[in-house]
């Protein structure tokens, strides 16, 4: 009887086990990441732009801005079209161009320069053609 009971025990603690760390591996799996896409840098007000951080640098003449954020605050990436490429005296010093830790099909793989412009609020960006690509990381 005492087997049984231990038995009983065993198979009810395991499944217990298995069922949070099932819920453990499907949030890992799970992406906290949210986008937008805006017509124009006009959309980008304050009330928007706190979920992904404040991108200053982008300039009025910017279409199609496109962002993806991670929800839980650590990181975003954007893409606008610009023939200003930044902001006036926003983006004057160069950085090294950081692995984002939000991917997307758009992103860039290959022709990327080999280094990109700092920007203010720990954005990097550069620009391919007129396409300016973002990254920043946040804690």
């Amino acid at each position: 009887m005492r087997h049984i009971r231990l038995a009983g025990l065993l198979v009810a603690t395991s499944a217990t086990a298995i069922a949070l760390s099932g819920c453990s591996v499907i949030a890992a799996f799970t992406p906290h990441v949210d986008s937008d896409i805006f017509d124009t840098a006009k959309e980008l007000t304050p009330s928007v732009t706190a979920a992904f951080g404040s991108p200053a640098f982008i300039p009025a003449d910017a279409t199609i801005i496109r962002v993806d954020y991670d929800t839980e605050g650590t990181g975003a990436i954007l893409t606008y079209t610009s023939k200003t490429h930044f902001a006036a005296g926003t983006c004057t010093k160069t950085t090294s161009i950081p692995k984002p830790s939000v991917q997307d099909s758009w992103w860039p793989v290959d022709g990327m320069p080999k280094e990109a412009q700092s920007c203010p609020g720990g954005w990097a960006a550069f620009a391919i053609g007129d396409q300016v690509y973002a990254s920043v990381a946040k804690n």
